[in-house]
């Protein structure tokens, strides 16, 4: 049996109950899920029971996890630990815990985070900056697929300018999260996300590796994101990896189809895995899938199928 674990958020909208979800996971093939951020507090002891019932082993959970029975839309950026407010900041913080506690629970290795969002702004001659959305996916797809260098140039610098106080802000919820990461011996890994906004980016979150040199502390790489992010313009896979590589506690494997649809089942896209080989096949890497819900099972198969290929498993 491969080491390939599946996504609790592959069920997404299907109203299964965790013994049924464990046995499609075993029904695939696999012996290991992500729970993922849809997982209800109240639904915890149910999963316990699935996974011994089918001999399941959790190894990574995607924060915020659990989401409370009083949250109607939960996902992985109701809270922020970048966030500047500090209200805000201290809820995400205890959320954070929340996940952490979960993932002791569960035996997980690692609590995979969404860090943020940068928000942007665009200098204005006479009016100081505006508030600014990055057009760095509008214009590859205007322009047929095709990434526009000088605008993510400029929007990088934009991006730098604006992005101090929310590595100030998460540095705080380092301050106090690291100590409770390390001693419960779980990594704390940042996800790359797809969009010029999406905190921290690897230069940052490199920097913040150097100002909190924890074992805990590092990246999830999302090879789809890293995927959408490179074909834009936004950075290339080799510098992301050259940076993070050495640091990654895991990736969510899927591919990506046509301009930018991700969560596509590997081997159905345009990802170059080859070029990820050195990260994806390393000794005691997590390894998710993590395709969307519209997938078939018949396409996920055939990804499994691929990725066990891939890696040289039958």
């Amino acid at each position: 049996m491969d080491d390939l674990a599946l996504s609790t958020s592959y069920f997404a909208g299907r109203r299964l109950t965790p013994a049924a979800m464990a046995a499609a996971v075993r029904a695939f093939g696999l012996a290991r899920v992500e729970l993922g951020y849809l997982t209800r507090e109240t639904e915890l002891d149910a999963w316990e029971d699935a996974c011994a019932a089918e001999g399941l082993t959790v190894g990574s959970v995607h924060a915020f996890c659990p989401a409370s029975v009083a949250d109607p839309f939960p996902g992985p950026e109701t809270f922020s630990l970048a966030e500047p407010d500090g209200a805000r900041r201290a809820a995400a913080v205890r959320a954070a815990l929340a996940t952490l506690d979960c993932a002791v629970r569960f035996g997980a290795r690692a609590v995979v985070m969404h860090g943020g969002r940068v928000a942007l702004r665009r200098p204005r001659l006479l009016l100081g900056s505006v508030p600014y959305r990055s057009r760095l996916s509008e214009a590859f797809a205007a322009r047929g697929g095709r990434p526009d260098h000088d605008l993510a140039g400029q929007e990088r610098a934009w991006r730098e300018e604006a992005a101090g106080a929310w590595v100030d802000a998460l540095s705080f919820s380092l301050d106090a999260l690291l100590p409770r990461f390390e001693a419960a011996g779980v990594a704390l890994a940042f996800e790359n996300l797809p969009g010029l906004e999406a905190f921290p980016d690897p230069a940052e979150l490199d920097f913040l590796r150097r100002r909190f040199p924890s074992p805990c502390l590092g990246a999830w790489y999302d090879v789809g994101h890293g995927e959408r992010k490179a074909r834009v313009g936004d950075w290339p896979q080799a510098e992301t990896l050259a940076l993070l590589g050495g640091c990654t506690f895991g990736a969510h494997l899927h591919d990506v189809a046509g301009l930018e649809e991700d969560h596509r089942a590997p081997g159905e896209g345009g990802v170059d895995w080859e070029a990820l080989r050195p990260l994806l096949a390393r000794p005691g890497l997590l390894r998710v899938l993590e395709p969307a819900p519209d997938v078939s099972a018949e396409a996920l198969r055939r990804g499994i199928a691929f990725l066990r290929a891939f890696f040289g498993e039958t």
